[in-house]
């Protein structure tokens, strides 16, 4: 298992577990795939997928008295991807980590789960009655293919895209379709496994008093900024903060996709001091 504690650096308020979204970053953040470095840097050198996106929050949230849980999944190492095991990496292999993870928190001061974009249909499936918190960024409220389906522009995208979506879940049973990828970040197995998921908001349901952070970024172009709205709509009765960034990308930054991890932190760090007791 690949996870690591980072220490705050005062007397620890409690733990936040760092949740991986859905691209193949290993435990600093990055997509550890040179191929892929380098189309990214030519377009844009300050993306996110190739800074040290979890690497920087964790350090800020250490510094404002949080300890901080990052971890990497099968097949993800710090200098490269290993995709034949990354392919193992359906929903069952990643909730086995997480869980496991979890387990391992210290259980004497708050944990806090966090989770950016995909990994937040992840988070849902924790024991969400042991948290103290969850804070979620750019995150689906619905289902991954929804989230496809709002990027979509024209009534000829659309045809197009429910046509292929008829196609492959017709392939869902088939071993040999599951153990593909989708690109290079997503397992056929682990979309399928999601796709029979039910819409992420209805895990929350059963906790009212679970205290939700819903940031998103009102120029985020990969999970629409309609995805954080459902949360309030659909959850009247929870305990929900809804943050919405001017200006700002998938990453809580300003420019491009490049990321703000430390304003992200100071949010964080803000919105947990009005909701824990410590």
């Amino acid at each position: 298992m690949k996870f690591k504690l980072d220490k705050a650096k005062q007397n620890s308020k409690g733990t936040i577990l760092l949740i991986q979204g859905t691209a193949a970053q290993n435990i600093d953040g990055q997509l550890p795939d040179e191929k892929i470095q380098k189309i990214v840097k030519e377009k844009d050198p300050t993306h996110y997928i190739i800074q040290s996106t979890y690497k920087n929050l964790s350090e800020k949230l250490n510094e404002l008295g949080w300890d901080t849980v990052r971890y990497t999944r099968t097949g993800v190492y710090q200098d490269h991807v290993d995709y034949e095991e990354y392919k193992k990496t359906d929903l069952k292999n990643i909730m086995d980590q997480l869980s496991s993870i979890w387990k391992e928190l210290p259980k004497d001061k708050p944990r806090i789960i966090f989770a950016w974009s995909g990994g937040s249909v992840h988070a849902s499936l924790l024991p969400l009655e042991e948290a103290s918190a969850v804070i979620l960024l750019g995150a689906f409220s619905t289902k991954r293919v929804d989230v496809y389906r709002l990027r979509l522009k024209t009534p000829e995208e659309t045809l197009k895209f429910e046509n292929e979506l008829k196609v492959l879940l017709s392939q869902e049973k088939n071993q040999q379709k599951r153990n593909e990828l989708e690109g290079p970040n997503y397992p056929f197995s682990r979309f399928f496994d999601e796709n029979n998921l039910n819409e992420n908001w209805t895990y929350y349901r059963k906790y009212p008093k679970l205290p939700m952070l819903i940031l998103h970024g009102d120029r985020d172009e990969e999970v629409p900024l309609s995805q954080s709205k459902v949360w309030k709509e659909k959850l009247k009765k929870n305990d929900i903060t809804l943050l919405i960034k001017p200006q700002a990308n998938h990453a809580w930054g300003i420019a491009g996709n490049r990321p703000d991890m430390e304003d992200l932190a100071i949010e964080i760090n803000k919105w947990l001091s009005t909701k824990i007791k410590i």
